[in-house]
């Protein structure tokens, strides 16, 4: 059994590619090896073969060897371009989702690549929506094309996950040697004035909270500079305007049943849909990351 691996969900797209080189990148500074899943599903109901001879649908192996050939171009670039990380490729014969969510049980990392999700997809859910919201580990949306100094964003409430937020920012952002941006949406309470004496209190006792949790992390990464930032907003909207400077956003993941996350979505959701760079999303149970 491989631990401590990185897995990407790799279909040879322009997306996909990106997501490997992402991971590769990750995959080389924490000395872990990297595996690619292929995951494609063959129909099991033909509805003409109910009513007259036809030929098998599975398998075909001319698309088997199709598959094969894409992915051994793709471990030979891999290969190639980071000698130091072991590589290799693995096929599944399911959805995609079942297929990475099956293959993150005991990694440390999964790395996809998607554009932001648009129309009825974005309602309905993704293969990065469904696998974020059920990994056990980080999840890692890689989009956009950040520049090196651009810093990594950390999205802090007042969860339990917002420790393993931090930790993993600050964890990207030591590797990187950029700053971490820690933000934390607040609403103020309806019909009241922003600038009223309740509110600028409640303003600097969050204020307070954040700087206090940022500063456990400042302590352990004293190297990084870091600012923290309380923004009047939803989470998911602040965040999404804070990405907007940024090379990577971490928020945390929460496991959201299918009707609630349509008609109220998850701030991670919101992230994979409005950000335009990568997302990061950490769960609770998330596995630690050797540096």
């Amino acid at each position: 059994m491989h631990t401590q691996r990185i897995v990407v969900g790799y279909d040879g797209s322009a997306e996909a590619r990106k997501a490997a080189r992402w991971a590769l990148d990750e995959a080389e500074r924490s000395d872990v090896p990297v595996e690619l899943v292929y995951a494609y599903e063959w129909p099991t109901y033909v509805p003409a073969a109910a009513m007259m001879p036809a030929a098998a649908v599975y398998p075909d192996v001319d698309t088997d060897l199709a598959v094969a050939e894409m992915l051994g171009r793709a471990v030979d670039t891999a290969m190639s371009s980071h000698p130091g990380v072991r590589v290799w490729a693995r096929v599944e014969h399911s959805t995609a989702a079942v297929a990475l969510l099956q293959r993150a049980a005991d990694a440390s990392l999964v790395v996809l690549g998607g554009r932001r999700p648009t129309g009825m997809r974005a309602w309905l859910g993704s293969t990065s929506g469904s696998v974020s919201a059920h990994a056990r580990c980080p999840v890692v949306v890689v989009r956009g094309e950040p520049r090196a100094t651009d810093p990594v964003v950390a999205g802090v409430d007042e969860s339990e996950a917002a420790g393993l937020v931090l930790g993993f920012a600050f964890e990207q952002a030591a590797v990187r040697g950029v700053p971490v941006r820690a933000v934390h949406g607040w609403s103020p309470p309806d019909g009241r004035d922003l600038l009223c004496e309740t509110n600028l209190r409640a303003i600097g006792e969050e204020r307070g909270r954040l700087e206090a949790l940022v500063g456990c992390w400042r302590r352990r990464y004293p190297g990084i500079p870091v600012s923290a930032e309380v923004m009047v907003g939803s989470p998911g909207e602040v965040l999404a305007q804070a990405a907007a400077g940024a090379q990577l956003v971490v928020a945390g993941a929460r496991t959201r049943r299918a009707l609630r996350a349509v008609l109220r979505p998850s701030v991670g959701r919101h992230l994979l849909h409005r950000a335009r760079c990568s997302v990061a999303l950490v769960s609770r149970t998330r596995a630690a990351i050797r540096f």
